[in-house]
């Protein structure tokens, strides 16, 4: 009695699990890494107590942006960049990053897509009391081209490259405009 309800039942979830899966590419690779820093520059000991990230950047969540659909976005490359590059090891005081633009629009052409994409990220040295003592901007935009009989995962290939070039080109404007700025808030 118990065996045709429980072949039924096997039955029944191989064809939801088959179903479920109808819709997905499996071409797709996921998850790609994140773009990190650790291993490959040392970080800024800040001579503060704390780091803050700001994500001013408000995605519309819709097309032409096509942020929200990246692997990985330049939001999320930006987050991880002051983790890893930014280390508080005073006591008092905060290095605020501020992500004011991460960007990325959609737009087509003949036979290519197009991705802009746009960084804009400021760090602040602010002091106990909420006063600014030192600050810094940097701004990144590139674009990357994609054929549109592209696969999925060549497409999000070509949008992880744009977010680690956009991260990457922040890093080196940083790597100047930090030891300049903010030289004596660099701990020794």
């Amino acid at each position: 009695m118990f065996a045709p309800v429980l072949r039924l039942l096997t039955v029944m979830i191989a064809v939801m699990g088959v179903a479920a899966c109808a819709g997905m590419d499996p071409s797709r690779v996921d998850p790609f890494p994140p773009i990190n820093f650790a291993k490959e520059v040392p970080p800024y000991r800040l001579d503060v107590g704390q780091l803050e990230i700001v994500p001013e950047f408000q995605s519309p969540l819709q097309r032409p942006n096509v942020e929200h659909l990246m692997p990985v976005n330049p939001e999320a490359a930006t987050v991880r960049w002051a983790q890893d590059r930014l280390k508080p090891v005073g006591t008092s005081g905060v290095a605020r990053v501020t992500i004011r633009d991460a960007a990325v629009t959609e737009t087509t052409s003949g036979d290519y897509d197009r991705y802009n994409g746009s960084l804009e990220v400021a760090v602040q040295i602010v002091n106990d009391s909420g006063v600014p003592q030192a600050d810094v901007l940097a701004k990144a935009s590139r674009s990357k081209s994609v054929k549109k009989s592209a696969s999925l995962n060549e497409r999000d290939q070509a949008l992880y490259e744009l977010s680690e070039g956009l991260i990457r080109d922040i890093n080196g404007q940083m790597d100047k405009l930090i030891p300049g700025y903010m030289g004596s808030w660099i701990a020794r």
